[in-house]
């Protein structure tokens, strides 16, 4: 069985990488069933040009990919509460002075240089909403979008940011409780856009599990615990997908796997992806307990493009298509059904 020692999310290019994608295709047929499936990856980042994702999408048969803005500041980490909060976890990790972690070292700086890493890797990456909204309205039976809420900044920044959205049509908001420096029960932005999410109909996509770079250290990704999410999901009812289902990390494999199907049998709203995390998810274990926990038709397949290393659009299809631990219909549905009823795509079910 193959695993994945890469660096999820986002790539550390000193390192490992990860991936973050979602996609829509037609006309493929799973084992005997002979009818045509929409495929849709949920899970897709636009750090490479529109031509690499397109092309990317032809190769694995995907119609459509949901597109994922990241609105991020790296600055944020100066904040006093966040920089104490993050020197404390970092500190107090038996991983603080592992040759792979000193270059963060202090962790606030080593943040920094993380991010501008990031887009010198990335020169052609477009994550605003408005990027996101231009390459939907470009290919806008290829692309589908979801913006992004940086829950750091003020109260009349998130407004406007909530506002942008609704005004480019954007169908979702993607949120990282790491590379975004917030914890969910203690965010009152987070919780606004929540309540947003829920009254307009807009998709949560949340993030759970480590991502790469300073935050493949569990202690330092430890906001993006699902569990966090209960108190706010008690007050709120967004539909909200559990990105790599708690399960992404380089270390450890499946860390909060157990948090994320606890939180989905409590709250119908609550979905997931596999992206990053197929190797850990589609076990024969896992998919039992997923399949009694509150049932295979709210997992969904994501390819987290292009940040997965030795990964794509096409090899995350096959895991899926190959699980034998899976039947015809549930393929059918995490390989697209699912997505395409959740986005509200005519003529896809």
């Amino acid at each position: 069985m193959r695993t994945e020692k890469t660096l999820h999310g986002w790539p550390y290019f000193y390192c490992m990488r990860k991936k973050r994608n979602i996609h829509v295709s037609y006309g493929i047929g799973i084992g005997s069933g002979e009818r045509d499936l929409v495929i849709i990856d949920v899970h897709v980042h636009p750090l490479v040009s529109e031509t690499q994702i397109l092309e990317e999408m032809d190769k694995a048969g995907v119609d459509r990919s949901v597109l994922l803005g990241t609105d991020t500041d790296p600055l944020d980490v100066d904040k006093p509460e966040i920089k104490e909060k993050m020197r404390k976890r970092f500190n107090s990790s038996k991983l603080y002075s592992h040759p792979y972690f000193l270059f963060f070292h202090p962790i606030e700086e080593g943040v920094k240089r993380f991010f501008y890493a990031l887009i010198n890797q990335y020169p052609n990456l477009k994550n605003s909403n408005l990027d996101v909204a231009e390459l939907v309205e470009k290919y806008p039976n290829r692309f589908i979008g979801f913006g992004s809420v940086n829950p750091n900044k003020g109260e009349e920044y998130v407004e406007e940011k909530l506002r942008e959205i609704s005004r480019l049509n954007l169908r979702g908001i993607k949120m990282l409780p790491t590379l975004q420096f917030f914890n969910p029960s203690e965010n009152k932005n987070f919780e606004r856009i929540c309540e947003y999410c829920e009254k307009n109909g807009k998709i949560l996509s949340y993030h759970t599990g480590c991502d790469p770079g300073p935050w493949e250290i569990p202690e330092l990704s430890e906001d993006a615990n699902p569990k966090y999410l209960k108190p706010v999901l008690e007050k709120y009812s967004p539909t909200i997908i559990l990105t790599h289902t708690g399960s992404y990390s380089a270390l450890k494999p499946g860390l909060w796997l157990d948090e994320a199907l606890e939180l989905g049998k409590e709250f119908e709203n609550v979905y997931f992806d596999s992206s990053a995390a197929s190797h850990v998810i589609y076990q024969k274990k896992v998919v039992e307990r997923i399949r009694e926990s509150f049932g295979i038709e709210r997992l969904m397949y994501g390819s987290d493009f292009p940040v997965v290393e030795g990964s794509n659009m096409q090899y995350e299809v096959n895991v899926i298509k190959n699980c034998q631990y899976l039947t015809d219909e549930e393929k059918n549905m995490i390989l697209g059904l699912s997505a395409a009823k959740l986005l509200g795509l005519e003529g896809a079910t």
